[in-house]
């Protein structure tokens, strides 16, 4: 876990560092996998140059040289890196003083939910001998987060846990859309505006990743709006908006390592999830099983098949 986004309760004097709704995850596969290319690359690039050095700093400077021989024999060099990395679990960049042992596990197939387990594992950086309760317990703000059950005996009880099954780590959207949509919202120029309007009663701040960019002064309004465009697929579903009516601000956010639950809209005290829904997912989930195992069937069976499991 990178880091936690600090908010100040309304109801208690301490920081709420320890939320999991608060928390960005390290999702290491991409930036682990672009810093070991980064690595490699610059490594071959100055082998390369150092070679290249050595033929042409000799006294007979009108020999034939020709740079190709070298691309073939360090061709090899970034694959071979890569696959050293990937197989060992050793992550060791010099240029970036990263030393990490570990990184990458051999998939345990001895059972599906064994397999499944291991792909939605969550390690933190305390300390496994540290007999400490408070990170191993479970918390509130874990529901539709982590499992509750699924974490190792022994040392690791608590410090290892799992992702639901039903959860979703964000990756990083495009900032510059959303802060189109946010002027096309209604939102005021944040630089052009003084300190005196800025913090006027009834303005919000608006913010995007912790950055701010304009300013409104209808937050439900806006924030309805924002929602029902959300909903509707006009932007990603993974970004998130809320209202921090103790500090005056809307904080928009499309970065990275965000985790996320789905949760069932409610409008008037009633469900928007209906039972139409729920059999439209029933029958595409009939079809995906029997797809992925090559049966065809006419309409007609298929219609047969829906009307038994509905």
């Amino acid at each position: 876990m990178l880091g936690t986004r600090g908010l100040n309760c309304e109801y208690s004097r301490r920081l709420c560092g320890n939320l999991y709704a608060n928390m960005l995850f390290a999702t290491s596969a991409g930036q682990l996998l672009s810093l070991l290319f980064e690595d490699l690359f610059k490594k071959f690039n100055s082998d390369m140059k150092l070679n290249i050095d050595k033929v042409l700093k000799k006294p007979n400077r009108t020999e034939e040289f020709d740079a190709s021989t070298l691309l073939y024999t360090g061709a090899n060099l970034i694959t071979h890196g890569m696959n050293r990395a990937i197989s060992t679990g050793n992550w060791s960049l010099k240029r970036f003083k990263m030393e990490r042992a570990g990184v990458t596990h051999v998939l345990s197939r001895l059972s599906y939910i064994s397999a499944l387990g291991m792909m939605t594992r969550i390690s933190s950086q305390f300390e496994k001998t540290r007999k400490v309760s408070g990170p191993r317990a479970l918390q509130p703000s874990q529901f539709g987060l982590l499992c509750p059950s699924d974490t190792p005996e022994g040392e690791a009880c608590g410090l290892v846990k799992n992702l639901a099954l039903m959860t979703h780590i964000t990756t990083d959207d495009e900032e510059e859309p959303i802060r189109k949509l946010v002027f096309a919202l209604g939102a005021e120029d944040a630089t052009i505006l003084t300190g005196h309007e800025l913090y006027a009663p009834g303005a919000y701040i608006i913010f995007i990743n912790g950055t701010l960019h304009g300013l409104t002064r209808f937050p439900m309004k806006f924030l309805r709006s924002f929602r029902k465009l959300r909903r509707n697929g006009k932007i990603s579903e993974f970004i998130s908006i809320y209202i921090n009516h103790h500090h005056n601000g809307v904080h928009i956010a499309t970065d990275g390592g965000r985790i996320c639950r789905p949760l069932i809209i409610v409008e008037n005290g009633r469900s928007k999830v209906t039972p139409r829904y729920l059999k439209v997912c029933i029958f595409t989930s009939i079809f995906l099983f029997y797809s992925s195992r090559r049966f065809y069937f006419s309409r007609s069976q298929a219609d047969a098949r829906y009307l038994k499991t509905s």
